[in-house]
């Protein structure tokens, strides 16, 4: 079996595993099935293609869309691997082709729609032939009745485990709920399995959500702020695309914007989605027939000009932007209305429990455009991720806020509730507190009706449905929500507890470099030239230009300046594959352009990756801070880590960051003795990052918490 350090770096390029990619690959090369969830951008797609390099045999990898498996392939040749893909594109000597390269064992990977692994005409009986290594079915999420793309042809690959028990399966996905997740594993009858979660946070994407009033006069003005960077503007309708895009052509963004959506004649739709991953076409206005699993990787924005049925589509579709790990947006523009459309579109016929699941799913949508909170704690939380309450790269955490002491109003809503005897939902209730004549002869002698005249609706409903986010206040499922009082409902009631509400500023949306800035020293002028070689190299090999090279890649070579093979292959991308057939080119075009302005290499400037990232993110947040001001007290790891219900490394990370920051005392955390031995090691491991090899090299004596705080002290120190 090949080492899969080797393959990673010799076919993709890079030095190290990302996430628990390596977790992963060692289980599908135990032969145990796995089940990856896994956020869009992080690497999937490497859990199953390396463990197919390294094992004997051919990895089949079900994919629900054709150009992705296109698109993957294409990628895969690109770095030297042996791929293909059969679909119904095909002429019946290309597939004839592709069987016989199968049976000769010249392919790795062989992608497949499930209807054609499965269906009538179906692979089994030829598979059973072969030597199959791997199972891997992308997009996991569509075999799931209660995912957001639920596909009935996905259900029957529960049948892959009855005939072929002991291939190993993998199935990813990067958009999952617990009750998702659950169908997955039970569709797929899966009895022994391991479940690799890695955290659904995009950093590198800015939230904006804005009403959607006057929105195409922002948007016009967004894209003119953005005409080099490619983009996605989502549609609820194929009618909206087409009108948009209109729109927008009339606006002088004639050869930059095209509609995309199911209906179009197929030759049209494949030339449109070919000429926006090639960089010919800037901005594709598209329904959700466009994208899902789309590989480009420098998409820049993506905007929502109309309101997504759920959160797991939102998420999926805002992580098509900045695939690379550069700056990227995700723009919604929000109304009511967009909410009792599709209320309509959820309701299935028959099916009362889906539909049930269905509104509620819209309605968290909806509160996601609503919540005073920061935009990414509610995503994580909504996939069970803990989160700080302050993310400082979306609209909410970017406008001023300001808490007032709303107990009063509170109060009077809270009342009007339990006098409705909890029956109603929030529009009557308001209309009830606002003394409206629409409201019920009955109830409009009770003591609490037009209480509330003197605020506006508007403002009535925002209070309301903080007090819902703030769990003051409670709403029922269904098609029609009433409102109904909960504990702290009473304890409000009861002036037991103070109610602070969020007064906040409208924030406009931001260029992604002022929220998330690229730190390194790029020369922009090098990175122009740089893109147009990749395009060049692009046409030359009729390819995507992101799968000759990611945006990631050259920001590299533009802020590093390497000048020979050696210091290319430091940089992120470039394995020994693409070394040897594109190093040449880039090398070229950054010689000349070192030479005309003098400048010499900054290799050797270069942090590994990894380190760089651990640089960034070292920011204070409030949780950090709730574990220093408890160390403070006086109080031991032990029992701040159960006070805060946390694991003693994580408290002890958080005190590693302040001795970087100063406002701990490294001799707080690690006696004087240990001090020079521990900086020895980490000395000897040569990098201010890895905790593994240094505990390795001190032993059992030592601490992980004792380690890191020593690499905080050095990093200070150096740095400082």
């Amino acid at each position: 079996m090949k080492n899969i350090h080797e393959i990673l770096q010799h076919h993709f390029g890079y030095k190290a595993f990302r996430l628990n990619q390596q977790e992963v690959i060692e289980n599908v090369l135990a032969k145990k099935d796995s089940i990856v969830l896994m956020p869009t951008g992080g690497g999937k797609s490497l859990c199953y293609q390396v463990p197919a390099l390294a094992l004997d045999g051919l990895t089949v990898v079900v994919s629900p869309l054709i150009a992705l498996m296109k698109d993957q392939v294409d990628a895969l040749r690109l770095s030297g691997v042996g791929a293909a893909f059969l679909n119904s594109t095909q002429s019946s000597f290309e597939q004839a082709t592709i069987t016989q390269q199968i049976r000769d064992n010249e392919l790795k990977l062989l992608y497949v729609a499930p209807e054609r692994l499965i269906g009538p005409n179906g692979m089994f009986s030829f598979l059973k032939q072969i030597n199959v290594s791997l199972f891997a079915i992308d997009e996991a999420h569509c075999i799931s009745h209660w995912g957001h793309d639920f596909r009935p042809e996905y259900v029957e690959l529960g049948q892959l485990k009855k005939e072929f028990p002991l291939v190993p399966l993998i199935a990813l996905t990067a958009t999952a709920d617990k009750l998702t997740k659950k169908d997955i594993i039970d569709k797929l009858a899966l009895v022994s399995f391991s479940v690799f979660e890695n955290s659904f946070n995009r950093p590198n994407i800015s939230y904006f959500i804005q009403p959607k009033k006057n929105h195409f006069e922002a948007l016009i003005q967004y894209i003119k702020q953005h005409k080099e960077d490619s983009g996605i503007i989502y549609c609820l309708s194929r009618a909206s695309t087409e009108s948009l895009a209109e729109k927008l052509q009339q606006q002088g963004f004639d050869a930059a914007a095209y509609h995309y959506h199911a209906g179009l004649e197929r030759n049209l739709r494949e030339k449109r989605q070919e000429n926006f991953l090639r960089d010919d076409l800037k901005i594709i206005v598209a329904t959700i027939a466009f994208g899902m699993g789309i590989n480009k990787s420098n998409v820049r924005y993506v905007v929502h000009a109309d309101l997504p049925k759920n959160i797991e589509g939102y998420y999926q579709e805002t992580g098509r932007a900045g695939r690379d790990g550069l700056p990227s947006e995700a723009i919604l523009f929000y109304s009511n209305a967009d909410v009792f459309k599709l209320k309509s579109f959820a309701k299935i016929d028959g099916n009362l429990a889906q539909s049930n699941i269905m509104l509620k799913k819209l309605d968290q949508m909806a509160a996601l455009c609503e919540t005073a909170m920061c935009r990414r704690k509610y995503l994580l939380n909504y996939f069970d991720e803990a989160a700080p309450d302050y993310c400082g790269n979306c609209d909410t955490c970017l406008s001023e806020k300001e808490k007032t002491d709303h107990t009063i109003e509170a109060q009077k809503l809270l009342s009007a509730v339990s006098r409705l005897n909890q029956r109603f939902g929030l529009n009557y209730v308001i209309d009830f507190l606002r003394g409206s004549s629409t409201c019920k002869p009955e109830h409009q002698p009770l003591k609490t009706y037009s209480i509330g005249k003197d605020i506006s609706k508007e403002r009535w409903k925002a209070m309301a449905k903080e007090l819902l986010q703030l769990q003051y206040l409670q709403q029922s499922d269904g098609e029609y929500p009433v409102l109904q009082l909960n504990e702290k409902s009473m304890q409000i009631l009861k002036g037991e507890l103070t109610v602070m509400l969020t007064k906040s500023a409208s924030t406009s949306i931001q260029p992604a470099q002022q929220q998330y800035a690229i730190q390194e020293d790029v020369h922009e002028d090098l990175l122009r030239i740089l893109k147009a070689t990749r395009y060049q190299l692009a046409n030359e090999e009729n390819v995507p230009a992101f799968q000759i090279f990611s945006d990631a890649t050259l920001v590299e070579l533009s802020t590093y300046l390497p000048l020979t093979n050696t210091d290319l292959a430091k940089i992120s991308g470039f394995g020994d594959i693409k070394l040897a057939k594109y190093g040449n080119s880039f090398l070229d075009a950054i010689l000349d352009y070192c030479v005309a302005n003098e400048l010499a290499t900054k290799i050797n400037s270069k942090i590994p990756k990894r380190q760089r990232k651990a640089a960034a993110d070292e920011k204070t947040t409030d949780t950090k801070m709730a574990s220093l001001q408890l160390f403070k007290q006086g109080k031991p790891v032990a029992e701040i880590a159960a006070i805060r219900n946390f694991s003693a490394g994580t408290i002890e990370g958080h005190l590693a960051h302040f001795v970087f920051t100063g406002q701990v005392d490294i001799n707080e955390i690690v006696p004087k003795e240990k001090m020079q031995t521990i900086i020895n090691a980490v000395e000897k491991n040569g990098n201010l990052i890895e905790t593994g090899p240094v505990k390795q090299l001190l032993g059992e004596t030592y601490s992980y918490g004792e380690i890191k705080a020593v690499i905080s002290f050095m990093r200070r120190m150096k740095e400082g």
